[in-house]
């Protein structure tokens, strides 16, 4: 049995002291968890990796298919890669601070796996409470070409 995957929009609010800019960005919903809540996001002030075409619409014109790019067909099948889930809302910055998680692909499935976080000055911390999650291929690209398109 695999995992159902929803992209579901989250909102950080903006404010003027310390500036911080609103954002509107996707959680990655999996089987009704947040992963926003289960890896902590909130408590390093991350944001989604993918903006919400419909709120952001110049941001999500120049990051989303890069991004989703990165979440699909940039995972060879049979390959990995480690890919920023939850990111800097100011910069995008890996180096500020980012939730990941390596994408793995075989026949039909996507995996994430050995979610972690990591910034530019310390090593990765793991967050071993969190996945592994399996995910159908066919509705794991279709639900994020969904979100990405509006």
């Amino acid at each position: 049995m695999s995992d159902l995957l929803e992209l579901v929009v989250l909102h950080r609010s903006g404010c003027g002291s310390p500036a911080k800019t609103e954002r509107y960005t996707f959680d990655f919903v999996v089987s009704g968890q947040s992963l926003f809540a289960a890896t902590g996001a909130a408590s390093f002030d991350l944001s989604g990796c993918l903006s919400v075409p419909q709120r952001e619409p110049e941001l999500a014109l120049r990051i989303n298919d890069r991004l989703a790019r990165l979440l699909t067909s940039a995972v060879p099948i049979g390959g990995n890669e480690r890919v920023a889930l939850f990111v800097c809302p100011e910069c995008g910055d890996l180096a500020c601070g980012a939730i990941t998680a390596i994408v793995s692909r075989s026949d039909g499935i996507v995996r994430w796996s050995d979610f972690a976080y990591e910034n530019g000055d310390d090593s990765e911390t793991k967050l071993s409470k969190v996945g592994p999650f399996a995910f159908d291929w066919i509705s794991y690209v279709t639900e994020i070409e969904r979100a990405c398109a509006g």
